[in-house]
């Protein structure tokens, strides 16, 4: 594989977990549940808000984009 490739299947990867992360954000959301993740050797966990999953598209993952409880 060369460089180009490389970059052209992590960008298709990196996309991949971006649509997976929304999908369960919106199913949280939907369903009334949180969602609970480990960052830095805490337990976190998220509730989903109203704002549309819109906003965070390109600004990276949305759970960041996010306020805990």
């Amino acid at each position: 594989m060369n460089e180009k490739e490389i970059k052209e299947m992590q960008r298709r990867i990196d996309e991949g977990i971006r649509i997976a992360q929304e999908r369960l954000w919106q199913r949280a959301r939907r369903y009334g549940q949180t969602l609970v993740v480990v960052r830095d050797g805490k337990i976190v966990e998220f509730i989903p808000d109203g704002r549309p999953a819109t906003d965070s598209l390109t600004q990276g993952d949305p759970l960041l984009q996010r306020t805990s409880k």
